[in-house]
């Protein structure tokens, strides 16, 4: 039996538009979980994907530590937590995670704003009445965890950065980088920031040329993915 465990921590898209509201996101979350879900099984690790419907807790710290909680109630003694709007994130890291776990390095996927997009952990490490009160959605969120990881003396392992959608913003940033996306996230990608065509510059001719024209492959200067 496998020690260690994937928590897929992803609403249901109509759940994530009501905190995310992004013309288009429907079918935009859609992809993203369904790819989120492709990235996870390929790692082979056995998978819990949590919805709100099995959520626990009233704010999201209780819902997200209760939800790690049911996993190491499930008999795991490690838990990679992802969530399922980091288009960058594959199973390279997630299997990277597993090997960092097993050589008791706690693990960390840094996201632009300040929280993470990936998170590996020990039993041993998680102490869920310290966890819920963690600064949840805030900016100060992966600083703070790290401090308490190391004032414990966690050997932390750091995957690379990556952006994660919160806002159609977050795609105009990510669309910077278009030959890094997987090209089944493209059209929904295209149809989103085609609805604020009137107020963002470069959609029309000129992100039609780099849509049509850039190559589309894994690499970047920007970002580091992990084979």
């Amino acid at each position: 039996m496998h020690s260690t465990a994937v928590l897929v921590f992803a609403n249901s898209s109509l759940e994530e538009m009501r905190h995310k509201p992004i013309k288009n996101g429907e079918a935009l979350f859609n992809s993203l979980t369904k790819r989120t879900l492709k990235e996870v099984e390929k790692s082979t690790l056995p998978y819990f994907h949590i919805t709100e419907e099995h959520q626990k807790g009233t704010t999201f710290g209780e819902r997200f530590t209760n939800a790690i909680k049911s996993v190491f109630d499930k008999g795991f003694e490690k838990v990679i937590t992802v969530g399922n709007d980091t288009p960058h994130l594959q199973s390279g890291h997630i299997k990277a995670a597993a090997e960092a776990l097993i050589e008791g390095r706690t693990v960390l996927g840094p996201s632009l704003d300040g929280g993470f997009y990936l998170m590996g952990i020990h039993q041993a490490n998680f102490d869920a009445d310290d966890f819920i009160h963690l600064p949840w959605q805030n900016r100060s969120l992966l600083r703070t965890l790290i401090e308490k990881l190391e004032v414990n003396e966690c050997s932390i392992f750091k995957l690379p950065v990556f952006e994660d959608i919160d806002t159609i913003y977050s795609i105009q940033r990510l669309s910077n980088y278009i030959s890094t996306l997987p090209v089944l996230l493209l059209a929904v990608f295209s149809n989103c920031l085609n609805s604020i065509r009137n107020t963002v510059s470069y959609i029309g001719s000129s992100y039609n040329f780099l849509f049509l024209h850039l190559p589309l492959n894994k690499g970047s200067p920007v970002f580091v993915p992990i084979r």
